[in-house]
């Protein structure tokens, strides 16, 4: 799948939702912002597939999905300001716990789990007779040697206040940007605006949609998470599921992020390919069992077809993709 990348043509468009970041939600605050609008579409023109194949004994006429929510997953480092990209003068020695070496790291959760890591510095090995200080939150200072092993334990009377300045705008791959829905979509006549949003300016390594059953008695989607109709050479279709999944993008290259800038002006569009998912899946043998004049696929179906409906369901779920321009 291609990486999410910033594009033209925002349109305002704002649909309801809600903003639930996890426990770092407090400092999103501080964090800025810029908009991003969230499209999607359903290509069925096989010019404009990936796949060149046609795919002309299918035709779709409407294509409705229900997503659930959607979530941002910030790229580590997020936020981290410029400041703390590097360390400070004076500071040059300072270690976090991230930068211990593991023998170390093991150490203090082994033989200290109760007491939270607070400082760590590297000394001089020509000035002195050890090489690591570390201090515990409780005041407690560990000198280790050079080969790791333990010079000497000293208790302090005073605790050790741990400094959390550093961490009230750094954000990683723990963290998340979430817009729950749902947002029930037809795709049917082309892109549409799923959600405009203001989002924190930075960099972002994936990009996850739940796809879900809708909870709306008066839909046509009601208790199914995506509905598809059209015809088969002619004969009238209708395919749907009731999966519950996560759709994910995630780019091997760590250079190819998301990036959200400042200027107002970033869009990604969630496009569903349905050319190379007829051209993966081959419902042509699809069958109207039952004789009511439609072929039904779905889980559930009496016509036959609930093997081909888990095959379109996993195609679907291969071929969306995320536009870049």
């Amino acid at each position: 799948m291609k990486i999410l990348k910033p594009i033209a043509g925002i349109l305002g468009i704002a649909l309801l939702f809600s903003c639930t970041p996890d426990d770092s939600e407090s400092n999103l605050a501080n964090v800025e912002k810029s908009n991003l609008e969230i499209k999607a579409k359903a290509s069925s023109d096989a010019s404009s597939s990936r796949e060149a194949k046609s795919v002309s004994d299918v035709e779709v006429s409407e294509f409705l999905i229900n997503i659930k929510n959607i979530e941002f997953e910030f790229a580590e480092g997020f936020g981290i300001p410029d400041s703390s990209s590097g360390n400070s003068e004076g500071d040059e020695d300072d270690l976090s716990f991230d930068e211990l070496p593991n023998e170390i790291a093991a150490y203090l959760d082994e033989n200290y789990p109760n007491d939270p890591f607070c400082k760590g510095e590297l000394e001089d090995e020509d000035e002195d007779p050890y090489r690591y200080e570390i201090e515990l939150q409780s005041g407690t200072e560990i000198y280790f040697k050079a080969d790791f092993s333990v010079y000497a334990i000293d208790p302090d009377d005073e605790g050790c206040e741990i400094d959390d300045d550093n961490d009230d705008d750094r954000f990683d791959f723990d963290d998340e940007f979430e817009l729950r829905g749902p947002f029930e979509l037809n795709l049917s006549s082309g892109e549409v605006t799923v959600v405009s949003v203001e989002i924190p300016v930075g960099e972002y390594d994936e990009v996850e949609f739940e796809m879900d059953r809708s909870s709306n008695p008066s839909s046509d989607l009601y208790q199914k998470s995506i509905l598809m109709r059209g015809t088969i050479s002619g004969t009238p279709f209708e395919f749907y599921h009731t999966f519950s999944e996560d759709f994910e993008v995630d780019d091997e290259d760590a250079n190819q992020n998301l990036i959200i800038t400042q200027d107002n002006n970033n869009t990604v569009v969630f496009e569903f390919d349905l050319v190379s998912v007829f051209n993966l899946v081959d419902i042509s043998n699809a069958t109207d069992a039952n004789g009511n004049g439609t072929i039904e696929i779905s889980p559930e179906d009496e016509d036959g077809n609930n093997q081909l409906a888990n095959q379109i369901k996993n195609a679907i779920k291969a071929y969306v993709d995320l536009l870049d321009d």
